[in-house]
């Protein structure tokens, strides 16, 4: 069966109102509506959605109190985009042309958040004996799992045995910072709570509770009722260490009286610890890049910025100058560095196995796959992905992963549901990513969903101020991982250190320390334990050019000069043009010819 578009009003997929939208759809408060609710503050044909190319557009029909998308009141027909909040009078729809997308993120329970008022009713309700017996018995069983997600389900169930409520969700902070429901109980229980009790018992730090109407819907072949029932929300903040992790959730027909209330509060008081256990872990100790250089200063400057928000970032730099150091830094600094950091090599995965190893793939999917097997963004939710050397992803990849960055959304090989995801995205890149699009082999509306926050990080060269601090560092890790014991360095082979050119950067500086110290017995350092690149670079090149024709050393002689002439002109082409006696085209060609980045 085709997949067709859905209305998901108020409580999402699970038991909230689902209309297949196969033409025209009136929603309105009279019986012949197609989407009939049963508000006084809605007109009795209030709106319709009307198809639209492969989607629909919502229309005001006059309404007396209006249409509204995503908090704007519309004038006139408004395509709809996946995601779409349409509020007609107390109800607020939800457009997913994706069924199963919905489902997918929206997982076991939906809690539906609005603005309102949070007045704090006063009320009477007897608690039972033996209610609380079983609702004690099922905290300390909660309060002793090991596991989040079971000490969520077992507080949600205690909440339910104490407070005989209709419906129970707890909600659990996400390594993101924003709150999603967890686990609900009964199974599949809704809660529709406003969004200013929940902030308000959170910001408080103490139980709430106030009315709130609760939708019921009674649905036959041709229409589909809402009703709002009278209700009372309870909401309790989950407090760990004095921050809230989470909050418990509580929905029924009568008022919460104050012992209720208070019982409330100590259940979530008590699910602190066990809700919280992934975020109490201890950061490992945060080691920042090198810095000493201003080029490095300046990058390090952007990336503490782009640490503190979401957004995506591009890191560009030739290979060996830290490029993942700098990612793994900005993750460390930001709000998820509690979640996971996935660093996954782009152009060293198999063409045939990049889309699984990105997204995923279903048991039997492929020859080969015996078992289902998360991608790399669902292993990284809630954290980090570093996609490294994105600039090699083949053509066929940039598009599916152009959807994942746009919609947040995955689809494994041989799956059928798309499944959301809440991660951070780290590109890098030691290509030239503007040339590639103009020559087609990068796609551009990818680039630039990627290029939202670029930091460059230059070669080891061209920030000599790094260089020693950089072997300083090298030398005390690779020290301790191999067992060695070593003084430093003696004053000559610090020199060799900082004269060297290091066009490998920090990775041919790394090695260079590690063979030394394999081959050291004992004391510092010195000149002749230093290999012989880094005490005679240009004795390194007369060795690698033996066995080379002649012209492959003009070649390599003529991308140099090139190559040298872009670094000393900044970029500038025809600065560089000028310097090497060549025109402007002759200078673009050598350009491409020789894969140089200007921005060497």
């Amino acid at each position: 069966m085709a997949d067709v578009s859905r209305v998901v009003a108020m409580f999402g997929p699970r038991r909230g109102i689902v209309r297949e939208l196969d033409g025209r759809l009136v929603i309105g408060r009279a019986g012949e509506a197609g989407l009939q609710l049963i508000d006084d503050k809605v007109s009795r044909e209030h709106c319709a959605l009307d198809p639209d190319g492969d989607g629909h557009a919502v229309e005001d029909l006059g309404s007396r109190n209006g249409t509204f998308v995503n908090g704007r009141r519309i004038e006139g027909p408004v395509p709809l985009r996946p995601g779409d909040q349409i509020a007609v009078g107390e109800s607020v729809l939800v457009y997913q042309p994706s069924f199963e997308a919905m489902r997918a993120s929206d997982g076991d329970s939906t809690l539906i958040l609005t603005g309102g008022g949070t007045s704090n009713p006063r009320g009477a309700g007897p608690l039972g004996t033996a209610a609380l017996e079983q609702a004690g018995a099922l905290a300390l069983s909660a309060a002793m799992a090991s596991d989040p997600d079971r000490a969520a389900e077992l507080f949600a169930e205690a909440a339910a045995k104490a407070l005989q409520p209709s419906g129970v969700v707890i909600l659990r902070r996400s390594k993101g910072g924003a709150l999603k429901p967890v686990r609900g109980f009964p199974a599949g229980a809704h809660v529709f709570v406003s969004r200013a009790l929940v902030e308000m018992a959170v910001r408080e730090g103490r139980p709430l509770s106030a009315p709130e109407p609760q939708a019921r819907t009674e649905a036959d072949a041709q229409t589909t009722r809402v009703r709002h029932d009278e209700a009372y929300v309870l909401c309790a903040p989950i407090l760990a260490q004095g921050v809230a992790a989470g909050a418990l959730c509580a929905v029924r027909s009568r008022q919460f009286d104050e012992q209720e209330i208070a019982l409330a509060g100590a259940l979530a008081l008590a699910a602190g610890p066990a809700l919280s256990a992934e975020r109490a872990e201890a950061r490992p100790t945060l080691e920042l890049p090198v810095a000493k250089s201003a080029a490095m200063r300046e990058a390090m400057r952007v990336a503490e910025a782009a640490a503190k928000v979401s957004s995506t970032v591009l890191i560009t730099g030739e290979t060996g100058t830290g490029k993942e150091e700098l990612a793994r830094a900005i993750h460390a600094m930001g709000a998820r560095a509690a979640g996971p950091f996935v660093a996954v090599n782009c152009g060293a995965i198999p063409t045939e196995l990049a889309e699984s190893e990105l997204f995923g793939h279903e048991k039997g999917a492929f020859t080969g796959a015996v078992s289902s097997r998360p991608g790399v963004f669902e292993q990284a939710d809630g954290g980090t992905l570093l996609l490294d050397e994105v600039g090699d992803l083949p053509a066929t990849l940039q598009v599916k992963l152009l959807r994942a960055l746009q919609d947040r959304t995955v689809q494994r090989v041989g799956g059928r549901s798309p499944i959301a995801v809440d991660v951070r995205v780290i590109a890098a890149t030691h290509r030239q990513l503007e040339a590639a699009v103009k020559s087609g082999a990068f796609r551009e509306d990818l680039y630039w969903r990627l290029n939202v926050l670029r930091v460059h990080l230059p070669p080891l060269r061209e920030r000599r101020e790094d260089i020693l601090p950089l072997a300083e560092r090298f030398f005390g890790r690779i020290a301790a991982s191999l067992g060695r014991r070593a003084e430093g360095f003696t004053a000559e082979a610090r020199g060799a250190l900082e004269a060297c050119p290091w066009p490998g950067n920090a990775r041919q500086l790394a090695n260079a320390l590690e063979r030394a110290l394999v081959l050291k017995s004992g004391g510092a350092i010195g000149l002749s334990d230093l290999p012989s690149e880094v005490l005679a670079p240009e004795r390194g090149e007369v060795q690698a050019a033996a066995g080379r024709t002649l012209g492959e050393l003009v070649r390599a002689l003529e991308r140099e000069q090139v190559a040298l002439a872009l670094r000393r002109a900044r970029g500038v082409k025809t600065a560089a043009a000028e310097a090497l006696g060549i025109s402007r085209p002759t200078l673009d060609r050598k350009i491409e010819e020789y894969g140089i980045d200007i921005y060497e």
